[in-house]
């Protein structure tokens, strides 16, 4: 009798941990707005990216218009409030970011890089629109 309510209490314990564990990852999906900066510049230029549902980015750089931008696709991953993404401008010019979001998920603070390497490139703030 023991060995059957420890192994229930076990498995309501684990169940329980999973199921927080996945109420309080964040959701990035959607529209973020900010700006970049190159080294140890303010950030001032332009910077959009589109988290896609389905682990795609849409990255657009220096111009707040989309149309004219400069644009880039990769992918992302979140974990915990750490977003990584990778992505590639034509033809093969690859970058990746490393950012923390905020608590209320409204805002990402991050470092940039050439390939993947998430920083010695310049940081960005982006907001969720």
């Amino acid at each position: 009798m023991k060995k059957t309510l420890y192994a229930l209490f076990t498995v309501l314990v684990l169940v329980a941990c999973k199921k927080g564990k996945d109420a309080i990852q964040p959701t990035v999906i959607g529209y973020w707005e900010g700006n970049y900066g190159n080294g140890n510049e303010v950030p001032a230029t332009p910077y959009i990216f589109l988290f896609r549902s389905n682990g795609t980015v849409r990255v657009y750089a220096n111009n707040t218009d989309t149309a004219t931008a400069n644009i880039a696709d990769g992918t992302y991953f979140v974990t915990g409030a750490t977003v990584k993404a990778t992505y590639t401008y034509p033809p093969s010019e690859s970058y990746s970011v490393a950012a923390t979001l905020d608590a209320g998920i409204t805002a990402m603070d991050g470092t940039w890089g050439a390939g993947t390497n998430t920083t010695n490139g310049g940081s960005f703030r982006i907001f969720k629109k």
